[in-house]
């Protein structure tokens, strides 16, 4: 474990037997995948351990991220999957830095009454060819706002190179910005239940808690690895906003930020995910553990 963890954890073991902030509510803006484990798992057990209510607020990592740096939403503490929205959140000089607590994959989730579910659920099965087959509806979320819809054509662009698939991730996704794939990140796998949708590329831990079949990756196409990410992840990118952008391993992140109004709570609840009890919620609900530095 890393001094800074250390640190972390004593500090808030502290605050979570202090008395100090039990009726100051906590939010938490988080990003829209943990929908599930924040409002029915980690929020009511650091509610009922601490007195404090909680209020999360789940929407797009990057959409939130730039919220906050306009100061257009307060929040006590930013929870985001990937570096690069808190980045934008340092930048803003609202963080000064963020703490790894879990981790992810990419996996593909397929809807179980879907006309392909036999074919995803048969064990040898081609899901490259299934994906690319035509009439399947394949949904993402939108990548100028959610890092999952930008780790979806990463996905695809390692699977296109590490199976040696020319034009693979055009033909599933088409353009990058395709309005007929992109829906909201809260409603995507709910369409995914619901059918409208046959297959999507998601977090394994989302996939866990909204209890959907899935097919897991390789670690060469599911961005878990923090050993592949310098000399293979790097290899895919997208152009967003005028910029390149590249992926880095899928960890999540905790900042308690610099404005935020009810500090000590932040505190609390950010040490709350890497304790023994915030652990176990998560691991129950298909996260891995923390694998990555800080930022």
């Amino acid at each position: 474990m890393s001094a800074s963890r250390r640190f972390l954890l004593a500090g808030g073991a502290c605050l979570l037997a202090s008395p100090a902030f039990a009726a100051q509510a906590v939010t938490v803006a988080f990003a829209g995948s943990m929908g599930m484990v924040m409002d029915r798992g980690l929020g009511p057990a650091f509610s009922a351990r601490t007195g404090a209510p909680f209020h999360g607020i789940g929407q797009a990592a990057m959409a939130l991220a730039h919220l906050l740096a306009g100061k257009a939403l307060i929040a006590d503490v930013f929870v985001s999957v990937s570096a690069a929205p808190v980045r934008v959140v340092e930048a803003a000089g609202l963080a000064a830095s963020a703490a790894a607590f879990a981790s992810t994959e990419m996996v593909l989730a397929y809807a179980p009454g879907s006309a392909f579910a036999a074919r995803f659920a048969q064990a040898e099965t081609d899901w490259r060819a299934i994906l690319a087959t035509p009439g399947l509806r394949f949904g993402r979320t939108d990548p100028a706002a959610d890092p999952q819809g930008q780790y979806v054509l990463y996905a695809l662009q390692l699977a296109e190179a590490y199976y040696k698939l020319p034009g693979f991730a055009a033909r599933v996704a088409g353009a990058v910005e395709n309005p007929a794939q992109i829906f909201t990140e809260p409603s995507l796998l709910a369409r995914l239940q619901d059918g409208q949708i046959d297959a999507t590329l998601t977090y394994k831990s989302a996939a866990v808690s909204q209890h959907l079949p899935f097919i897991a990756l390789p670690p060469e196409v599911n961005l878990s690895d923090p050993a592949l990410a310098k000399d293979w992840y790097s290899r895919a990118g997208l152009r967003l906003h005028g910029k390149t952008l590249h992926p880095s391993p899928l960890m999540f992140y905790a900042a308690v930020l610099k404005n935020a109004p009810n500090p000590r709570a932040g505190a609390a609840f950010a040490a709350f995910l890497s304790s023994a009890a915030g652990q176990a919620i998560l691991t129950r609900n298909g996260y891995g553990p923390e694998m990555g530095r800080n930022i």
